[in-house]
């Protein structure tokens, strides 16, 4: 037979192009919720890490240098600070012989990463938009000394994004982070 007479035409039709649409619409209203709560995990993750970090490297510095060091975390300002305990800012020589670690005159020490003061705000960081820290222990703060060990009891530090929440807890007498 010959193929010369006939129109062959090759494509879609309107009907495949409206299944197709139609099937996308589908995984994109099942899709974009679960994209949405999997942002807000990781950036509620992040910023755990980042809190976790303070604290890591607070009782690293009392180990380190042989006096305490501590983290303080504010609810309503939405912040926490790396600081030295020494007495500021007339402190005395051999409490801080060199000034090592760098401190401000506030007692606020040098993030050795990002080589600012260690002081990091979640309202003014884009990536933490909308996280909160919602609970701080008690004064807001905790110490860590020489030997690792923090505060007598046990301090809790929660953050909240969008009805989610990281409890991070430091056990008193050994100053173990765990996260809930």
């Amino acid at each position: 037979m010959n193929n010369e007479g006939r129109n062959i035409h090759s494509g879609f039709t309107l009907l495949d192009l409206l299944i197709v649409i139609l099937i996308l619409g589908v995984l994109g209203v099942i899709a974009i919720p679960q994209f949405h709560s999997m942002v807000t995990e990781a950036k509620l993750n992040e910023a755990t890490g980042e809190l976790v970090s303070g604290l890591q490297y607070a009782g690293n510095l009392a180990v380190k240098y042989q006096r305490a060091f501590g983290l303080q975390a504010d609810v309503t300002g939405n912040w926490f600070k790396v600081f030295d305990t020494s007495p500021y800012p007339d402190d005395v020589p051999p409490a801080r012989p060199d000034n090592v670690p760098p401190v401000d005159a506030y007692g606020i020490v040098l993030n050795p990463f990002d080589k600012k003061w260690y002081q990091k705000d979640f309202d003014t960081m884009e990536i933490y938009e909308g996280v909160s820290i919602t609970s701080v222990p008690v004064g807001g703060q905790i110490r860590f000394y020489h030997d690792g060990h923090s505060d007598s009891s046990d301090n809790t530090f929660v953050l909240g994004l969008a009805g989610n929440q990281r409890t991070i807890t430091v056990d008193g007498t050994t100053g173990r982070i765990s996260i809930d």
